[in-house]
């Protein structure tokens, strides 16, 4: 709910329905947004949907008082709301107690108009200058998320870059080696991409690539599933929870759907189309493991299938 200008979002709790009306009304003349209830269990249940900016709580009520709603504020809703207490007692002791119990202020009542109009002018400030840092916390959240994901994106694929998945793996390795889950590490290397480039040019070279990226993420899109660009013309694709016999199936998925893609390279010898050559290594790892031998392991991997003839799969010897 949201309400222009200098007016404010009111939450008006007071028992006694004439007084409550009463100052409704003013309230409404003035231009504010009210929200009258006649308990403390009512003030609180409508509190969250309301968002006051302003709360005028009278202390003498049945079943919770004043202070008690207000500790009960303050407890459950760590935003700062202003708090004016109403009431006819007009003792310094009263007010003292009011204050400790979360208040900002108090109003005797019957309510002076011009009282009241001097204590709302004063709230609207308060209340102008909790919007404009709302909005500039808003604003700086979503330029640091804009900036977090530039940090970890890589500029050519919008995938996520070396350091993301190093970060990543480190987290992956401590926390499947707490609960003995596994986890594997496919890396991914285009099949003579050299010839691509130096043929097609570094343009086509860039869009084969991007076009790898958007296969590779819609693939693996999963929670828990990250794919990345290890560098050059290399991907590194890492799964939670997944073994050897699931890692060999997602190996797989990759080589057929780049079959279906069938994107031009003539210059890959015998294939015709761009592929890729994939070393995989899965583990059930104890959780201090280097990063650096989960990758060599997955590397000495893409380096066999490679040997192979490319558009291959190798599992990495020593999977366990």
């Amino acid at each position: 709910m949201t309400v222009s200008g200098s007016s404010m979002r009111i939450l008006l709790v007071d028992d006694v329905q004439m007084d409550r009306m009463q100052l409704a009304i003013r309230l409404k003349q003035l231009g504010h947004d009210v929200e009258a209830v006649s308990s403390g269990k009512d003030a609180l249940s409508v509190y969250l949907k309301f968002d006051p900016e302003l709360i005028l709580l009278d202390i003498t009520m049945p079943d919770m008082n004043g202070f008690e709603v207000s500790q009960e504020i303050r407890r459950l809703y760590p935003d700062w709301i202003p708090i004016i207490f109403l009431s006819s007692h007009e003792e310094p002791s009263m007010i003292a107690k009011a204050i400790d119990a979360g208040g900002d202020d108090y109003l005797t009542k019957p309510v002076d108009k011009l009282v009241l109009n001097s204590k709302l002018i004063a709230m609207q400030r308060i209340a102008q200058m909790r919007r404009e840092l709302k909005r500039a916390s808003i604003k700086l959240q979503e330029l640091n998320q804009a900036l977090q994901h530039q940090v970890n994106e890589d500029g050519l694929t919008g995938l996520y870059n070396r350091r993301f998945i190093d970060e990543k793996l480190n987290d992956m390795i401590s926390w499947h080696g707490r609960h003995c889950f596994p986890l594997t590490l496919i890396l991914i290397d285009v099949d003579n991409f050299k010839a691509f480039n130096d043929n097609y040019g570094h343009i086509e070279g860039d869009k084969c690539l991007i076009e790898i990226a958007k296969l590779t993420k819609e693939l693996f899109s999963r929670s828990a599933e990250y794919v990345g660009r290890y560098g050059g013309e290399e991907f590194a694709i890492l799964l939670s929870h997944t073994d050897k016999e699931k890692a060999v199936t997602s190996a797989k998925r990759i080589k057929q759907a780049l079959h279906d893609a069938s994107l031009p390279h003539e210059y890959n010898e015998d294939f015709g189309e761009v592929t890729v050559s994939q070393g995989i290594y899965s583990l059930i790892p104890n959780g201090h493991e280097s990063i650096n031998d989960i990758y060599l392991n997955a590397d000495a991997a893409l380096y066999e299938a490679k040997h192979q003839g490319r558009n291959a799969y190798v599992l990495a010897e020593g999977n366990r």
